[in-house]
């Protein structure tokens, strides 16, 4: 697969419209800020918050109590667009 890289733009994109994607995906990855530890999670947007599916484990050990965020992306290769939401 070939990019035509004089088409790529970078945009930022509106809390709204970051909303409307994470509502509309369901895989993230959760960065948790103790040392880089990064896991892939499985999410649901509701309104404007997220709620995150995770068993007992390393996952929810590590994040509790701590600052963390969470990734998201998506593409459409037929429109040639990609996003990314940092939460």
């Amino acid at each position: 697969m070939t990019t035509d890289a004089s088409r790529l733009q970078a945009a930022s994109l509106s809390p709204e419209e970051c909303w409307k994607l994470l509502r509309a995906g369901s895989v993230g990855r959760l960065a948790v800020w103790v040392h880089p530890e990064i896991f892939p999670i499985n999410y649901k947007g509701h309104h404007e918050s997220l709620v995150l599916r995770t068993g007992a484990g390393t996952k929810l050990a590590s994040a509790l109590g701590k600052m963390v965020a969470l990734e998201a992306d998506g593409a459409d290769t037929d429109a040639g667009v990609a996003w990314s939401v940092v939460k």
